[in-house]
């Protein structure tokens, strides 16, 4: 949280707003609003809402996780290679999701530090669609209808996983094992039940930090050994 009650500060100072105005705005004490800023008093999402609508800056914005959008493509290619059949779009999105999230929860950084937007259909990485259309663009997948979904296979032998350490291609295993065998909607009623997407709304970008909250034989599958 010390990163966020940094963003709050510097968003605060480069509007020119007391620590009073903001302790309003949150309906909080400035003694309150203090121990924020110094980083010894968690604010919550409720509160986050509040700072986002009023400085008009997404939740995501007060999180300052690096991404790295070519290690989210290496887990993306990962993912088809285990599944070398083909998987359903929307199963590959949770599970790189999955991937993400529960490497924060172990190390306090994500795996590819992309965002993900809370959707009514689970959490998705916002460069999911763009980085998906552009790799079928260009023939690196491909992508067939099968019973009501859209399966998509690698076309490629490329076989790059230098950003990847040896510790996260061993969670990505996990997952991929866990859930191989399940249906699409599991894995979503699964992302539905846990509190990244709960506490967020449709539409916003889900915030790392909110995994640490989970139960810790919750993070990628239900009540699993870790």
């Amino acid at each position: 949280m010390s990163e966020i009650a940094k963003t709050v500060e510097r968003m605060r100072s480069s509007r020119g707003l007391t620590q009073n105005k903001v302790a309003d705005i949150l309906g909080v004490s400035r003694t309150t609003y203090i121990n924020v800023e110094k980083g010894s008093r968690d604010l919550t999402v409720g509160e986050l809402e509040k700072l986002s609508a009023y400085f008009s800056v997404p939740i995501a914005e007060f999180f300052d996780e690096p991404r790295n959008n070519e290690k989210f493509k290496q887990m993306y290619f990962y993912i088809l290679r285990f599944f070398n059949d083909g998987i359903p779009k929307t199963k590959l999105a949770k599970l790189l999701y999955l991937a993400d999230f529960a490497y924060y929860y172990d190390n306090l950084i994500p795996m590819s530090g992309v965002r993900y937007i809370r959707r009514n259909y689970g959490p998705v990485a916002d460069i999911f669609f763009e980085m998906t259309d552009d790799l079928y663009d260009r023939g690196k997948i491909n992508i067939v209808p099968l019973d009501h979904a859209l399966m998509i296979s690698s076309t490629t032998i490329e076989n790059d996983e230098n950003l990847l350490s040896i510790d996260e291609k061993d969670l990505l295993e996990k997952i991929c094992t866990y859930w191989k065998n399940k249906r699409t909607s599991e894995i979503v009623n699964f992302t539905h039940e846990q509190k990244p997407w709960k506490m967020c709304r449709d539409g916003e970008y889900i915030p790392y930090s909110l995994i640490i909250q989970e139960d810790p034989n919750h993070v990628y599958a239900p009540y699993t050994q870790r």
